[in-house]
């Protein structure tokens, strides 16, 4: 019972789905978090304060990622996606229901979001999974764009709830929601976590054991004895089932770690680093303006904001996924398959520049006419990601083989995650000194837009060296080159 490659396919993405619903529901509102949790700041003081605590906040959740995203994705390559998968999954749940109840502490929040992001794997280990279970292009192309699309009706989805949650009549009359503002959103993430730990833990089968077993049904492996080839070898062990407790053994030796460190440097490629180093540059500008966004939508017009509130601010966010969506699914796949992964790429991230200097001039306004043009900005913001992150992840998952695929996309997080700690801190304090300073809003985005031209420029001067891009045969695991 499901054990079919699309339900396993879809059983996979939905150990993504709380992680990726309870940061969008939080993002809109981390401004209106951040005020709640700063009472320790004199009053006149808040307001400076809030976009570097903003940044904090979403920082100390990508900071242990640095490390842990290699960590879970190399073990996941060796043990199983499904382990890391539920005690993700756990504390997922655990630390958003701590959040939930904390309405003091300042420090007890960052705690939360900094244990949160030490076990936020998820999505590394589902990336490989995906690539593990999808061998031939077309299957990647369709898991991959499936798991943009997630992430977009997160999106959608995600601030909507949030939004209501916080602006409920319950919130604003109920004793207790005034006392824990928060707490109902947090509680919705929380459920939602455990809900699909319980799923996964029923349903899910290893990739690899599943792969195994399609193998024997298809007559794929065949059974030769002493004279069995080397490539059914390698899928016969790999569907072997072995004790977690027994390979993580074997892994804490020093024999397994020297293979655990072999088995992360193996698919590091120039081709491999070359993807990367685009997915950097799509990661700070996307985390640039994550951060920023709010905080314009919730500060004070006169500090050049837009005075929404959090419901409003939740509403705004949802038109950058639902454009992510819309051009994700509807062009994605034929703008990729017109242009090239590479051009892709580059019209995604021109776009920037047009998307962040109109929506910085909007600061301060109070017309009608700001919420059509806030809604406009947003629909550039979600073809950018659509468009950049949908060509760089197909990059980097036809630069190695199936079996490193967890390593790949582990390394890939991790250097994406180093710019994921900084730019909000960063976009942060930047929007501080933008509103409060110069009152010119729109100097706040001046870091994507360098870094939106540094991508292109890279990318430009990556297709004139032309490098070889590598994919995999499915059946024999035999790599070739095309030019």
């Amino acid at each position: 019972m499901f054990r079919d490659k699309t339900s396993q396919t879809l059983l996979l993405l939905a150990t993504v789905l709380p992680e990726a619903m309870i940061e969008t529901m939080l993002a809109p509102l981390l401004p209106f978090i951040v005020r709640t949790l700063s009472s320790d700041l004199p009053a006149n003081q808040i307001e400076g304060q809030i976009g570097g605590r903003a940044g904090l906040m979403t920082a100390v959740f990508y900071f242990p990622l640095l490390l842990m995203n290699l960590v879970w994705g190399t073990l996941s390559d060796s043990i199983g996606r499904k382990p890391f998968l539920l005690v993700g999954l756990f504390f997922c749940g655990l630390t958003t229901f701590i959040l939930g109840i904390n309405t003091t502490s300042f420090t007890i929040a960052l705690l939360c979001r900094f244990t949160a992001g030490v076990f936020g794997g998820n999505s590394t280990i589902a990336k490989g999974g995906l690539g593990e279970i999808h061998l031939d292009e077309a299957g990647r192309s369709w898991a991959y764009s499936t798991y943009g699309s997630l992430y977009a009706l997160s999106g959608i989805v995600g601030p909507v709830i949030g939004g209501i949650l916080v602006s409920s009549p319950t919130s604003n009359t109920s004793k207790n929601a005034q006392k824990y503002p928060y707490l109902t959103t947090c509680l919705f993430g929380a459920g939602l976590s455990a809900l699909v730990c319980v799923v996964a833990h029923l349903f899910f089968c290893e990739p690899k054991e599943l792969l195994y077993a399609h193998a024997r049904e298809d007559s794929v492996v065949e059974e030769e004895g002493e004279d069995d080839s080397e490539g059914s070898k390698t899928v016969a062990k790999s569907g072997r089932k072995v004790p977690v407790l027994e390979l993580l053994g074997e892994i804490c030796t020093v024999k397994g770690g020297r293979q655990m460190f072999a088995n992360l440097c193996e698919p590091v490629t120039p081709a491999l680093m070359f993807s990367i180093i685009l997915y950097v540059f799509i990661a700070f500008c996307s985390m640039s303006w994550v951060t920023i966004l709010p905080l314009l939508f919730a500060t004070d017009p006169k500090y050049g904001g837009l005075g929404f509130s959090p419901f409003d601010s939740s509403f705004a966010m949802t038109f950058s996924a639902f454009s992510e969506l819309f051009f994700q699914s509807i062009l994605g796949q034929r703008t990729v398959l017109a242009l090239g992964l590479n051009r892709t790429f580059c019209l995604g991230m021109a776009v920037t520049i047009p998307a962040t200097v109109l929506v910085g001039l909007l600061g301060g306004s109070t017309s009608t006419a700001t919420w059509y043009s806030v809604m406009f900005c947003m629909i550039l913001f979600g073809f950018i990601n659509a468009m950049a992150y949908l060509s760089v992840i197909v990059m980097i998952s036809d630069s190695v083989a199936p079996a490193s695929l967890g390593a790949a996309h582990g390394l890939a997080a991790t250097c994406a995650a180093v710019v994921r700690t900084f730019s909000p801190p960063l976009s942060g304090y930047a929007w501080s000194f933008a509103s409060t300073t110069v009152q010119a809003p729109v100097v706040a985005f001046l870091p994507a837009q360098v870094a939106a031209v540094a991508a292109i420029g890279v990318a430009v001067w990556g297709a004139a060296q032309r490098p070889k891009r590598v994919q995999y045969a499915v059946v024999h695991h035999e790599s070739y080159e095309l030019e």
